[in-house]
């Protein structure tokens, strides 16, 4: 008997909140008209600015600051937007992977999974260009090549990876002019 009349209070409790917020604020219509305008506007604007995917080592990399200083300046000349993916690893487990070699299924391979879930990110938000610092050339030879297939340039710098991989590998400190180059080249 006590079960059954919670179940009712409950039932009755829930009728009433469903019944009082449908009555409170503007016409459900007007509402989803204009949200929906909003959005529209956003993908618009976000449709004519480029995008510049960066995606760096290791979190706790001093030259972080200075590569994405150097990417914001060359973003901003262009007219682009930077997107930039940090890989939540220390510089340490980024370099033991970046020397891996052979079999991957023993290792701690944090590092080469994030920029590769990052990679596909990138090529899932439409990025116009993706640049990468790699933790190992190797094991991202895929998903670059793959990001490459579908249309957008990349850039390796710091670490060499396969020539199918990338269109043009650059020394970090070129790095974010390459690609404005690459960038300019595709508008």
């Amino acid at each position: 008997m006590m079960k059954c009349s919670v179940r009712k209070y409950f039932l009755i409790l829930s009728l009433i909140f469903l019944g009082l917020s449908g009555c409170a604020g503007e016409k459900p219509g007007r509402v989803k008209e204009d949200t929906g305008q909003a959005m529209e506007a956003e993908q618009a604007v976000k449709a004519e600015e480029p995008v510049i995917g960066l995606i760096l080592a290791s979190e706790d990399a001093p030259e972080n600051e200075e590569i994405i200083s150097q990417f914001r300046k060359e973003a901003k000349a262009a007219g682009a937007r930077l997107e930039v993916r940090i890989p939540e690893v220390s510089r340490k487990d980024a370099e033991e992977a970046a020397g891996l070699t052979e079999s991957f299924v023993l290792c701690e391979v944090d590092p080469i999974e994030f920029q590769m879930l990052f990679v596909n990110e990138m090529v899932a938000e439409d990025a116009d260009v993706i640049a990468i610092l790699p933790n190992h050339g190797e094991a991202l030879e895929p998903v670059l090549a793959a990001a490459r297939a579908v249309g957008i340039p990349v850039c390796a710098f710091g670490r060499d990876v396969g020539e199918e991989s990338c269109d043009l590998y650059a020394e970090t400190e070129e790095a974010a002019a390459a690609v404005a180059g690459l960038l300019e080249k595709r508008k």
